[in-house]
């Protein structure tokens, strides 16, 4: 295991506030192929931020980790089945067509807003943008 993949793996995950509201920031990053380490993680993860206390805005930040049907399954199932209203879900990192069909199944089942980014601050930046005021 090599040094990025191992502070991968200790990387809490975290709400983050910004632009006067939180989100949720699922760290998966750096994770390589270790799929047990994703699963267990995300799994253990949910138990926080499936509560209604949390932000029901999530970035999943997976980048540099290896999707497989298992982990996809995995974030997909327990997302679905947290009957939590998510509004919107930023997947960082994942760049296959078809990884991004199957995580849009999300968005089919609970109509939550599922994207896609290359880049962390921009999901940061699009999944809660800045609240602006009206001076009208």
């Amino acid at each position: 295991m090599d040094l990025i993949t191992d502070a991968g793996i200790k990387k809490k995950s975290f709400e983050l506030y910004f632009n006067g509201g939180s989100i949720w920031c699922e760290h998966l990053y750096g994770m390589g192929g270790f799929k047990d380490k994703v699963t267990e993680k995300f799994l253990s993860d949910s138990k926080i931020f499936s509560k209604p206390s949390v932000t029901s805005y999530m970035i999943i930040n997976i980048d540099k980790t290896t999707i497989d049907d298992e982990i996809i399954s995995c974030i997909v199932n327990e997302i679905i089945s947290s009957h939590k209203h998510f509004m919107k879900i930023s997947f960082v990192g994942v760049k296959k067509c078809r990884d991004r069909v199957a995580f849009r199944e999300i968005q089919n089942i609970t109509g939550c807003l599922v994207i896609f980014y290359d880049d962390f601050e921009k999901a940061k930046q699009c999944t809660l943008p800045e609240k602006t005021t009206d001076t009208n």
